[in-house]
């Protein structure tokens, strides 16, 4: 009888699954899709006139070198029937670097550059209520900023005299108009649907490390050892991040007046700053661990300026012409990015070893401008970029801004589709705007010296 009943209720067991597979809905749905794509980048510059004395920024430098850019994407997506579109992106950067310790500025890093560059998951249904995103992403401004390289010789960003990936420059700076603020870390990101050529966008940021990049358990922006977890505030305000609660906030409009199409975005980022914790300081209990970090140090309430940067942006094209301008102010940027440097101290090769950042309130302006004009496989192109740096040079006068002009004409020839060869002449200048201040170390100050190079730059992109 044990035997039967037992065999009874298998019986019945299996009926019930079988009936609930097929009392769900038939559907024509499928699900998430993989495909690979990605593009490579190469190329070859030769500075056939630079300042290469003792004590100048290409001092001892190789006039003629080698850069690759090489990107990978995994993406998939489905459509269901209910007009819901899901799916995942990631990008992954991948070099040939050799995986071995560099020295740096900051300390130690690997100086294998293969990583991955964003990576997150979206449902959107772009026609009723827009497109949500959870992962590792840049902000909406940036994402969303036009006018970068969209005129000019080749018409990609990840090229030309406004370029954070390839570029030949031997200045102490170069121009660079989509500052990635809170370097992709993990976030929460929406876009409104478009509305008569609008859209909005927002995102929120809760601090630049992403929630699992230390492992599990480990809340907010966790960077180790500097973390005081054990007395009970939160991590975020302890640890030696720069800033956290980075948001984003953007819009955008496109439209055609005849052959003439425009599209135009403006943006918004920035983050509370913290003041310099150091990892001996202890924050009693139950205290403002920002505030009285800040007055156990003596840093002042200046240290706590909150970073911010503003970005427009607008590309025109009107048939085989293409304009493209774009604009971005960048205030109270943390650490030593370009422009958010103080005094300095260099080596004799005019190797940057250290910066004292001497305002948190320093101001950087950069504007870029380009222009196209193509005919077949051919596209002509000039791009002009103007950046203004406050406080860089050491002077007293931390509002006096050191100027960089990049000037680039050159061609691209579309070999196929996906395949592009181009060939560009560059003058980049730069401008300290004072006297010459010196160190008190006694090395050269490169960034409180003038300077300029012309180059010769071939490249390659292939996409795939």
């Amino acid at each position: 009888m044990k035997k039967l009943l037992l065999g009874t209720s298998a019986l019945v067991a299996a009926g019930l699954f079988s009936n609930g597979a097929l009392a769900q809905t038939a559907t024509t749905d499928t699900p998430v899709q993989f495909k690979i794509g990605g593009q490579y980048y190469a190329g070859a510059g030769a500075f056939v006139q630079q300042q290469d004395a003792p004590g100048q920024v290409a001092y001892k430098r190789e006039p003629v070198s080698f850069q690759d850019y090489f990107l990978i994407r995994f993406i998939g997506s489905t459509t269901f029937s209910n007009g819901i579109t899901a799916g995942v992106w990631t990008r992954l950067n991948a070099f040939s670097a050799p995986n071995a310790t560099a020295n740096t500025v900051s300390g130690f890093q690997s100086s294998n550059n293969t990583t991955i560059k964003d990576s997150y998951l979206y449902l959107k249904n772009t026609a009723v209520w827009g497109e949500f995103r959870l992962g590792d992403d840049s902000d909406v401004r940036r994402n969303v900023a036009t006018g970068n390289n969209a005129g000019a010789a080749n018409g990609d960003g990840n090229l030309g005299a406004n370029s954070g990936a390839l570029q030949w420059l031997n200045t102490p700076i170069y121009n660079f108009t989509t500052m990635n603020l809170d370097g992709r870390g993990t976030k929460a990101v929406y876009y409104s649907p478009t509305v008569m050529g609008f859209q909005l966008g927002a995102s929120f940021t809760p601090d630049a490390k992403g929630g699992h990049t230390y492992g599990p358990g480990n809340g907010g922006d966790n960077s180790g050892l500097t973390d005081r977890i054990t007395n009970g505030l939160t991590p975020s305000y302890l640890n030696n991040e720069s800033a956290y609660n980075y948001w984003s906030l953007s819009g955008q409009w496109t439209g055609t007046f005849g052959p003439t199409k425009i599209a135009t975005t403006v943006g918004y980022s920035t983050g509370s700053r913290k003041c310099a914790v150091s990892s001996a300081v202890t924050v009693p209990l139950g205290q403002n661990a920002g505030a009285a970090a800040c007055s156990i140090l003596g840093s002042g309430g200046t240290q706590n300026a909150d970073p911010q940067v503003y970005n427009a942006g607008m590309q025109v094209n009107y048939g085989p012409f293409e304009l493209g301008v774009d604009y971005e102010q960048t205030m109270a940027i943390p650490g030593t990015l370009a422009g958010g440097l103080g005094a300095g101290t260099f080596n004799a090769a005019g190797q940057a070893t250290g910066f004292t950042v001497k305002s948190n309130e320093m101001i950087n302006k950069i504007v870029d401008l380009n222009l196209s004009y193509t005919i077949g496989a051919i596209r002509l192109g000039a791009e002009y970029s103007r950046g203004a740096f406050e406080g860089i040079t050491g002077d007293a006068n931390i509002k006096r801004a050191a100027i960089q002009n990049e000037i680039q004409i050159g061609g691209t020839y579309t070999v196929g589709p996906g395949v592009a060869l181009v060939g560009m002449v560059q003058e980049a200048i730069y401008d300290a705007n004072g006297a010459y201040v010196p160190l008190s170390t006694g090395v050269q100050n490169i960034y409180a010296k003038s300077t300029n190079t012309t180059a010769v730059i071939f490249e390659t992109s292939i996409r795939f």
